[in-house]
This record gives structure tokens, sequence and C-alpha cells, in this order.
């Protein structure tokens, strides 16, 4: 009868609630329906977690109103059985009762919050994923077959099925006050659909309806109840599945059991929105009151500014021009040069068609192949880069031709008409006899005692300089003079530097070119010989022809 009573009453809870629900304001709401298990927590002992069995199936449902993005009331209703059975046999003194159980009809109806995760400061309102943490009071109901005897609870011979051997068995039926906690979580599938699991726990203020308790230590088959409150109150249990729907246009908005009703969608609820018909393309960009921005202030609002935080000029989308040619800095590649749409913003200096940017050489016109550099020659090798260039070479050789064909281009060739060899810059090799015989010849410059006149007798030696020079007018020299260690070093160096300087007088007044004569005074840094004999002062005494290329 009992059974039927709760039946009965949880329907009509239940219908009640839907009621209620679909008669409230739209968005603000939603009902909670679920099944699962419920498990004893009390003196006989603990199934919590699937501990321990046994675990009973319940259901309930629950109706939910949007109080703030953190915070939902909650009414939550749930019943089902609970049970467990319990051995007393190292406490009882009557040796024949050994064991005892008890299964119970409950029912609760909690008043309660849930704080909600998915507020906007912990995780977005329109998570998909939406935990919470929940707590409440109210009343509990719950209706108890307690049974004792002999017999150990198996699988074969549940609390329920004592047999014909049980010595005791007595029902309570109690109603009172309860305490309730949990927490849980939403998978949203939609904004009206979620999918729901929620474990509570229910503490009663009821220490008998599992017909336990340590009030007696020495219970018997004559006082198994002991009716009073105690301490070591009982409680269950209940892991529920389910699924959430919100009522209303407004749907539930991540977490929350409310979105409110925002027609333009730019996300400031109706109920705050002082600009409720804004266009699409601006409702990204509103302010707390729903209303269109401006950030940078230049007159362009944001869902049209294409520089939302520089200030810039309506007729370029709101974007700056510093160098004001009419295109937008973000697009002008010379953005402090005044330029033209065709050069995306740059100039064209030289009038090329090479934007200056991409031209190597901006003041002189060229080929856009050459990156707008001219090409005299036609080689294909830009003037910029051509060390010939008004002769056509190849890109291999800096532009320059092998006018006598050595294989030393003409850029480095001293020698362009003769053909030569790289080590002597394309030239001819200045043969070793040639070399010994200007030796032989420099040896044969002398000068006046302490000075640097020429003596006559140097001028047949000199000649024959002149003419081996002659032979090779491409070839550089360096005049060297030299003294002995006798006397001042600085004036021996600058007389050193006196009669390289006669010699190099002497040759291009005879027609050598002056450009590849150098005179350098070496003084004594550079002796030949021993300085503290006469002969090998003698020696270092001296004027040096060193020929290069």
């Amino acid at each position: 009868m009992m059974k039927h009573y709760l039946k009965h009453s949880f329907i009509a809870c239940l219908s009640m609630i839907s009621a209620s629900g679909f008669s409230q304001a739209p968005g603000t709401h939603s009902i909670e329906l679920n099944g699962g298990l419920r498990e004893y927590i009390g003196d006989m002992g603990s199934s919590l977690f699937f501990s321990k069995a046994p675990n009973y199936q319940g259901g309930g449902a629950a109706f939910a109103y949007y109080l703030s993005p953190s915070i939902d009331a909650v009414v939550n209703l749930s019943a089902g059985e609970v049970g467990f059975s319990q051995d007393i046999s190292n406490f009882v003194a009557e040796r024949d009762i050994l064991w005892r159980s008890f299964r119970a009809q409950t029912g609760d109806l909690i008043f309660g919050a849930r704080y909600k995760l998915n507020n906007g400061s912990i995780l977005a309102e329109d998570a998909k994923f939406a935990p919470y943490v929940y707590g409440g009071a109210g009343a509990y109901y719950t209706h108890s077959t307690i049974k004792w005897g002999p017999h150990p609870y198996t699988a074969a011979n549940r609390p329920d099925q004592w047999g014909n051997e049980h010595l005791v068995q007595n029902t309570i039926t109690d109603l009172g006050f309860a305490l309730q906690g949990g927490l849980g979580f939403k998978f949203f599938i939609n904004d009206a659909l979620a999918l729901h699991w929620q474990y509570t726990l229910t503490y009663t203020y009821n220490d008998r309806w599992d017909g336990a308790n340590y009030a007696d230590p020495n219970p018997s088959p004559d006082k198994p109840l002991v009716n009073q409150l105690y301490r070591t109150n009982d409680a269950w249990g209940y892991h529920a599945l389910g699924f959430s729907y919100a009522i209303g246009e407004g749907g539930m908005s991540g977490g929350g059991s409310k979105r409110m009703k925002d027609e333009d969608e730019d996300g400031v609820p109706n109920k705050y929105d002082k600009c409720k018909k804004t266009l699409p393309k601006y409702r990204k960009f509103v302010d707390s009151e729903g209303c269109p921005v401006d950030t940078d202030q230049d007159g362009v609002l944001d869902g049209d500014d294409e520089c939302i935080d520089i200030k810039g000029y309506p007729n370029l989308n709101g974007c700056p021009d510093a160098d004001g040619d009419s295109i937008p800095d973000k697009n002008d590649a010379c953005p402090k040069i005044a330029g033209l749409p065709e050069f995306k913003g740059c100039p064209d200096t030289d009038g090329d068609k090479v934007a200056d940017n991409l031209d190597r050489c901006p003041t002189v016109a060229g080929l856009a192949s050459m990156k707008g550099c001219p090409d005299k020659d036609g080689d294909n090798v830009a003037d910029i880069d051509d060390k010939c260039p008004e002769k056509p070479g190849t890109a291999g050789s800096e532009g320059c031709p092998d006018t006598d064909g050595d294989g030393v281009f003409d850029n480095v060739d001293r020698c362009l008409d003769k053909p030569g060899k790289a080590e002597s810059k394309g030239c001819p090799v200045i043969e070793e006899k040639v070399l010994e015989q200007v030796k032989k010849y420099t040896q044969g410059i002398n000068f006046e005692n302490n000075s640097a006149v020429i003596a006559a007798a140097s001028n047949k030696s000199l000649d024959a300089l002149v003419d081996i020079l002659n032979n090779y007018p491409e070839a550089m020299v360096e005049v060297q003079g030299h003294t002995d260690n006798v006397g001042d070093a600085a004036a021996n160096k600058q007389l050193s530097q006196d009669r390289a300087a006669a010699v190099v007088n002497y040759l291009t007044g005879k027609g050598v070119n002056g450009a590849r004569l150098k005179a350098v005074g070496y003084g004594q840094e550079m002796p030949i010989a021993d300085n503290s004999t006469k002969a090998g002062k003698t020696k270092n005494r001296r004027v040096d022809f060193v020929l290069t290329y």
C-alpha cells in the first residue's frame, strides 16, 4: 500500500513541477528527469560508491530556476529503495541470532541551490561541459522492513528472504528533516537539451529506520528497535543519470538554466540592451548597453572599421594614411612616402615603372628585369654590378669580357691585349733572367757621399733599367731606398727616401710613366749584409726595384 502511495505521490509531484514549469516566464527554468542507484550509509556499514552490495534502483526529478550566472535555485525530488545486512554474531548474546538486515522504501523532497562553475569567471557561460556543486534541506520519508535471524546474507539468501527460521521481522515508518549535498555536471547537446549526471547524499535526522543503533550494546530479538535519535544518524546516496530540458525560448545558455532574451543576438539581454535592433555586422562590437562602439573614436563604427584600434579616416574604412596618398597605411608598402596605387603606395622617382621600394637604382631609369637598373652593354648584368659596363660580358665575370683570351677577365686583367697568367693579373710573367738583370743594374746606382744626388757613373745602369721597364709597361715598380746603420736612424730613413725619389725622377725624365712608380725609403730597417764590416755596410747602401702587377 505504501509503495502505491509513494508511486502516486511521485507522479503527482512530477506533474506539478511540469505544470509549474510551463507557467513560468520563458527561458527562466528547466525540468530534469533521472534514474540510477541508491546506496546505504549508516550504523550497519556502507555501500558508498558501490563499495559493498546491495545497491537498489531509484528515480528522481528536479526543477531548476535561474537566479544568476553562478546560482540556480533547485527543487529536488527522488524515491527508491535502500538496504543492507550485517553480521552481529560478535556482540549478540543469543548465538542463534547471527545477522540482521533491512530494506526500506525512501523518498526525499529537498529545496536547495547549485553553484555553477560555468559562470563566466571559471568556465564560459556557453561551455558545453557545465559542472556544479549542490546543497539543500527538506523532508525525507522511509518505510523499513527490518529482519533479525540466523542466516547469513548471500546472493541466494537475500535480507528479505530469510526463510522460515527468522526470529524477528518488524516495520518502521518515519518522516523527518534531512540535509542534502552533492555535485554533478551537464553536457549540452544543444541550447535546450543536456545530458545530466549527479551524485547526492541525503542525511536524515534519524538513527532508527535501518533497525540499528548503538544505544543498546546488546541488541536482542525482544528489543530490536530503539526509536530515538542519536548522533550516528543514517543516510543514503544516489547516483543519478538523466537529462535536463530548458523551458522557453531562451534555452540553457551553456550551463545555466536560463538564457535571457536577446532579440538582436549581440550578447546583451533585452533587459539591459538600449539598442535592441543592432545589425548583424555590429553585433560583435557593442558596449555593455548593447550599442555599437567606435573604439578609436574616428567616426567609424568598429563593425565598419578595418583598423579598430587606430584612428583613421571614414573614406579609408577607419584606417590612417600617414603620407596622404589615399592608400591606407596597412596596405601601403611605403607608408611614409606618398606614392601611387599601382605601386602599392610607393613612388616611382625615375619613371621606369619599377616602384622605388623595389628599385635598386631609384634615381636612374632602368629595366624591370634588372630591378630598375640600366644595362648599357646589354649583357644582362645591371650596370650597378657590372665591372665593365661599356663592354658585354657575363654574370660569372662580373659583366666583363676576356679580350685577350687568357682566362683572366678584363676587370682584373692588367694586360688586356697581351695573354698572360692569372698569378700576374693577366700579364706576361717576368722571366727570372729579367729580374736578375734588374738586380744587376740596381747595384750600379750610386750617390754622392751623404747626399741624394745620383753619381754620374750611375746613368748607364739607370738607362738600362728604363729599357727593361719599357718592355713591361703594365708592371708597377716600387723603388726602395736603403742605408747602413751609420748615423741617426731617422736621418738615414729620410736620406733613403730622398734617394729613391731621385731615382724615380730620373726614370720619369726618361719617359717612364710616373703612375707606375713609387718611391719608398726604408733607411736602415732592411739590411742584406752585416753592418759591422765595411763590405757589409757598402752592400746595405743600395736601391732596389720590386716589380709587381
